[in-house]
């Protein structure tokens, strides 16, 4: 029988976990998930500088185990940017969950390898993360559990990017089962 695998959003000191397999989820300035939060937009800036959303965590997690095994699991998008001009979106996978912080409502703390310790890289643009060259998620599971590493990403807006909501973007998990 095929595992049940979920996508959840890591958030918080402990971190909770949010299934948000089925759901819209927002990249903002605040550490919650909500997904009805617009109180906490990426503000744009009125200089030159960058503002950033709190880095949104992701992790699949099994609620019913596979026959054998899940792995080569693999992450990425639509190969286009939607969000509209001055706004971008970099992102890497993490072996660890470090909380987002920074100033709620206003920006939040770059993601670099330096603010997030466990990257396995430096975080690049999401869009080029394809079907046909995705990024390769460490990690593999043969039970019910958390597995694989997390996808760690943020939006950054900086000061040409238009007022209002951008438009929704899909990224896509994708695992071979056993």
């Amino acid at each position: 029988m095929a595992a049940v695998v979920i996508i959840n959003r890591l958030t918080g000191a402990g971190p909770s976990t949010t299934d948000i397999t089925s759901i819209n989820t927002r990249a903002n300035t605040t550490d919650i998930h909500d997904t009805d939060e617009t109180a906490n937009p990426i503000q744009i800036p009125t200089d030159a500088t960058s503002k950033f959303s709190y880095w949104v965590v992701t992790r699949l997690e099994t609620t019913s185990a596979p026959d054998t095994l899940i792995d080569n699991i693999e992450w990425f998008s639509d190969a286009s940017n939607g969000f509209g001009t001055g706004v971008t979106c970099v992102g890497e996978s993490a072996s660890a969950y470090t909380q987002a912080t920074g100033t709620a409502g206003d920006t939040g703390l770059e993601l670099t390898a330096g603010n997030y310790a466990s990257l396995t890289s430096a975080p690049s643009d999401v869009f080029a993360f394809t079907s046909a060259a995705p990024n390769a998620i460490p990690g593999n599971t043969t039970d019910t559990e958390e597995f694989g590493d997390r996808m760690v990403y943020q939006v950054q807006v900086d000061s040409t990017a238009g007022p209002g909501v951008t438009p929704a973007e899909t990224w896509t998990w994708r695992f071979d089962e056993t």
